[in-house]
This record gives C-alpha cells, structure tokens and sequence, in this order.
C-alpha cells in the first residue's frame, strides 16, 4: 500500500478535478448505455431470454479505446470480424448516476453496438484502496439482429 503522507485527499480530489473537466470538457466522449429492463424480459428456467427489454438509453462520459479488429477464419472458411472497445469510466464520476457498468449492458458508439463483456477496477493510486480511481470495461461488437432492441407492447 502507497504511504499515505505521499497523497492526501485533497491530492486525490485535484486529480479528479482535472480528469473530470479532461473527460467532460475537453475530450468529450460518450457512450450511450442501455441496461436490461429485468422485469419486463421473460427468461426460462435458464435465465435465458429469446426477447430481452431495455430501458431507454442515457449518455456518459468516458475515454475510449477503440481496439483493432481481429478476423478469424472458421472451420467451414467463413470469417469472423471482431472488434472490441476499451471504455475508462472515472469511478468518482459515476457515483451520482446510479450507474455502474456490468456484463449484458449494450453500448452504443459510433454508430454500431456493443456489449459489455468484461470490467474491473484495476487502478488504485498510490496502491491506497481509498483511492479507487477508474473502472474498465471491455465490450465486444454486436450486430442488430443478435440485439434484438425493440420497443415493448403497448
């Protein structure tokens, strides 16, 4: 663990001062989140679903990274071409939000979809767990016709 007299709060307050106003102000990325409406998708005794509900979209803000795609070949010569993104949320960020990024959750950036297939909290500044700054999440693309976004019976 860090040694405490090396970073106080207010130095770890500074250093979400200035990412915050990078993030927000500067860079201005987002992502679209849609998290699955639990209540309104049927699933079978699996937890499997064949029509799942979201909820609308909301924007937030974070830094992206988009990975470079990787084609596989199959067995039957067919091709598969995946991309993935690497979305850095700022911890502190996202405590009055409500939301927290989790595996199933779809993104939408630039135009295509993704989900959410991996994330974690790697990054503690000066190794002080009071001082949790980041959290990453991975995301894999989607096509539509997996996604299934539809709007629910009225």
């Amino acid at each position: 663990m860090g040694n405490p007299l090396f970073m106080q709060n207010k130095d770890f307050n500074i250093i979400q001062d200035i990412n915050t106003e990078l993030i927000d102000e500067v860079l201005a990325q987002s992502v679209d989140i849609y998290k699955v409406e639990i209540e309104e998708t049927d699933v079978n005794v699996y937890g499997e679903s064949d029509r799942k509900y979201f909820r609308e979209a909301f924007r937030i803000n974070c830094l992206i990274q988009y990975n470079e795609p990787e084609t596989q070949m199959n067995e039957t010569a067919t091709s598969d071409y995946n991309v993935t993104i690497d979305m850095f949320f700022q911890r502190e960020s996202l405590v009055g939000t409500g939301f927290y990024p989790e595996i199933g959750d779809i993104v939408e950036w630039n135009d295509h979809y993704f989900e959410i297939n991996h994330t974690a909290e790697p990054q503690l500044l000066m190794g002080n767990p009071e001082f949790n700054h980041q959290i990453i999440a991975r995301a894999h693309r989607i096509s539509l016709s997996n996604l299934q976004i539809e709007e629910r019976p009225r």
